[in-house]
């Protein structure tokens, strides 16, 4: 009997054939398994930020409506149990190892995150979903979870991110807008150069396409769960899903209600403070993270513990971020892309920010813990935080 300790060597193993594109393999794959993705109804998500939020506010609303929901999700923060959910439950580390070697026994040759999908969308069948709300892991048509034929397409917005790999902003569009499928509705919050090749493409493909501008949305009288400002505008955008999928009323506010993202302006009150941990690890996730702490904690000494991978804008994000008085703990993210703390704290210097680089994350949260900052924030890249909410 293969183990979880088994299954995580495996996915290690994989990680070093890296990302490579195409749908051949998955496909292959999913044919060996006998297309489980075709056994019950999806939704996709992609987006450059706030997608995982909006998969787990759909994912609550459906579960809301009395459905069996299937959650797929990426990065994990802690376990890769998180990344595969039946009504919010993380699949359990047996059946997580048993479906990875299931797909490894296959013997197809197949990525990291192909194992990954591959594994999910057997997992939703054999646990007989109703529905799965399935979340991109990168772009959108090469993306592994782009085999699926959803009964809705979402992509909650476009910015720049992942440039080294999806180009510029329009090639960036033109890859989210590869999940829309023919005859399939699309829900965008994207807008400008986004948002018209998103338009183009949804003619093209006779997709109805419901747009969820700044200027138009509003929560009604549901409450959200989930903290920062940014997260109204994705809950707008889950509510439009929710409303073309035919959701009542009472399931979306319920579901907002109880929906709960771990990393997401999440709020951490003990005796040494008061903490925000955010995912924030992109220029646009650096903005709507500010907006959120300048609307919730606008005075006051903010002391910080940052990280971020170096194929990330973080010089951008750091002008984006910081106020000239705030103090800056820089450690490194738990993986083998994180950006050496020095040129960090070069960045942070050039602009007259305050900092001191401690390469291990156990210190530097410790430094946190005893500073002297009214709030203390962690943030810069999901894998940092994953990596100190384990030390939390």
């Amino acid at each position: 009997m293969k183990t979880y300790d088994d299954a995580l060597k495996y996915l290690d193993w994989l990680c070093t054939f890296g990302i490579k594109e195409g749908l051949e393999r998955i496909t292959a794959l999913a044919t060996a398994l006998d297309n489980p993705q075709n056994f019950y109804k999806t939704i996709h998500v992609t987006g450059t930020n706030g997608k995982g939020s909006v998969c787990a506010m759909l994912a609550e609303m459906l579960k809301a409506q009395g459905l069996r929901v299937g959650l797929f999700t990426s990065p994990h923060l802690e376990s890769y149990c998180e990344r595969i959910k039946i009504n919010g439950e993380n699949i359990s580390e047996t059946d997580f190892a048993e479906m990875i070697f299931r797909v490894k026994n296959c013997n197809v040759s197949c990525t990291h995150f192909e194992a990954l999908t591959a594994a999910a969308f057997l997992y939703f069948k054999i646990r007989a979903v109703d529905v799965a709300v399935v979340e991109v892991g990168l772009g959108g048509t090469f993306d592994s979870t782009n085999i699926i034929t959803p009964e809705l397409s979402i992509i909650t917005n476009v910015a720049l991110d992942h440039e080294n790999i999806l180009g510029d902003l329009e090639n960036i569009a033109r890859n989210k807008a590869g999940i829309i499928k023919p005859n399939v509705p699309t829900v965008t919050g994207a807008n400008g150069t986004p948002l018209d090749i998103i338009k183009k493409i949804a003619r093209q493909k006779n997709s109805a396409l419901y747009e969820v501008g700044t200027r138009n949305w509003e929560l009604g009288t549901s409450i959200l769960s989930l903290k920062g400002e940014y997260q109204k505008f994705n809950a707008a955008i889950a509510i439009k899903a929710a409303q073309i999928l035919g959701l009542d009323s009472a399931a979306i506010k319920t579901g907002l209600a109880q929906v709960k993202w771990a990393g997401r302006f999440e709020i951490i009150k003990n005796a040494d403070g008061l903490f925000v941990i955010d995912g924030a690890h992109n220029p646009h996730g650096a903005a709507a993270l500010r907006q959120a702490l300048d609307k919730n904690f606008p005075h006051g000494q903010r002391t910080w513990l940052f990280g971020a991978l170096r194929d990330k804008n973080f010089p951008d994000m750091i002008k984006i971020l910081f106020r000239a008085d705030d103090f800056v703990i820089v450690t490194p993210p738990n993986s083998e892309r994180a950006a050496p703390t020095y040129l960090i704290c070069n960045e942070l210097r050039k602009k007259k920010i305050s900092c001191a680089a401690v390469e291990d994350n156990f210190a530097a949260v410790e430094r946190l813990k005893n500073s002297s900052g009214d709030v203390k924030i962690i943030a810069g890249s999901l894998y940092l935080i994953g990596a100190i909410r384990k030390l939390f």
